[in-house]
């Protein structure tokens, strides 16, 4: 055997800091970086004082818990379109169980409890019987919807407000709201579970190649349903969230939440044509550049209607980036 054939091929070592600067999290980042820059230039150092970013907080608080949940969905190629419904129906459930005297605890594990079902329901649907996950979640949210709007009647609105409640949900720690900071910490331990836990190589891998994972010995229908259930349940927090914040629920709870979800999770990299792409980090971080952007309008009095433009725009891209990566083949 020549010294060539018995020498191993020389390769070049992944650096991790060339990987972070490259990878689809560094480019959000970067973006979210030039959105800070355009505030800073346009509005002044009031964009990054501690009041404004605690209004920022405020609003990423559901979509930041909703989407490290669902983001599960989309890694392991499932979408669940009925989030913003889900959302809509914890919240109104939610509200009347308040009104009915029941404990906040109790009211909020029957709530959870039925959004695990609605989570179950939907992967009956499309793990058990192959049902297409856009088609059968879109059912689940009309539905939903439906529904909401029968349990909130004519008033369309569920007064619970619950000064202790309230409190709670809307309290600040060192300036900023309690819950946003409780929002970054549930996106950093989904972050962690991706990156490194079987739990999170197993969805990944699902999402990539299903066909793969099942020759693997991983259960693909056992890890869809997973996922699908932790969507759900990641909606129901945000129910219950929205009734602390405003003290009420109504029937436009949620309304479109999905969209504006998912579209922030594809600026931040992750795939609704493929799965096993995306990471939470950067999911957290394509909202935050959105609502930095919609936060420059607001304050710069610009119509908000050009924050859709800006996000459609990105979301573009986003999409266009992904077909260049490859992104509608598994095979």
């Amino acid at each position: 055997m020549t010294d060539a054939a018995a020498t191993p091929a020389y390769v070049v070592p992944h650096h991790p800091i060339r990987q972070a600067l490259t990878g689809s999290v560094a480019s959000i980042a970067f973006t979210l970086i030039a959105v800070i820059a355009v505030g800073l230039i346009w509005i002044g150092p009031k964009f990054v004082s501690f009041g404004n970013i605690s209004i920022i907080g405020t609003f990423l608080i559901v979509p930041l818990i909703v989407g490290a949940f669902s983001g599960f969905a989309l890694l392991a190629g499932v979408v669940d379109l009925s989030i913003g419904s889900i959302v809509g129906i914890s919240a109104a459930i939610f509200a009347l169980l308040i009104t009915q005297g029941w404990p906040l605890w109790l009211a909020a594990v029957v709530t959870l409890a039925i959004c695990l079902v609605i989570g179950a329901v939907n992967a009956i649907a499309i793990v058990r019987y192959g049902a297409d996950p856009i088609a059968a979640t879109l059912g689940m949210l009309v539905a939903l919807r439906g529904i909401d709007w029968v349990l909130v009647g004519n008033q369309r609105m569920i007064s619970a407000f619950n000064i202790e409640y309230f409190t709670l949900i809307n309290s600040q720690v060192f300036g900023l709201p309690l819950f946003f900071l409780i929002a970054i910490g549930i996106t950093l331990i989904a972050a962690l579970v991706v990156a490194k836990t079987r739990l999170g190589r197993h969805v990944q891998a699902v999402g990539g190649d299903d066909r793969a994972a099942a020759r693997a010995g991983i259960s693909v229908k056992g890890v869809r349903t997973l996922a699908l259930m932790l969507s759900a349940f990641g909606a129901g927090l945000g129910g219950l969230i929205f009734v602390g914040q405003l003290g009420s629920a109504a029937g436009a709870t949620g309304l479109g939440l999905e969209f504006q979800v998912y579209a922030a999770l594809m600026i931040g990299g992750y795939s609704i044509l493929r799965g096993g792409v995306g990471n939470p980090l950067g999911g957290a971080l394509g909202l935050m550049a959105v609502a930095g952007v919609a936060n420059i309008l607001d304050l710069g009095r610009i119509s908000p209607y050009y924050v859709n433009i800006i996000v459609g725009l990105l979301l573009l891209a986003a999409v266009l980036l992904d077909r260049l990566r490859g992104g509608d083949a598994y095979e």
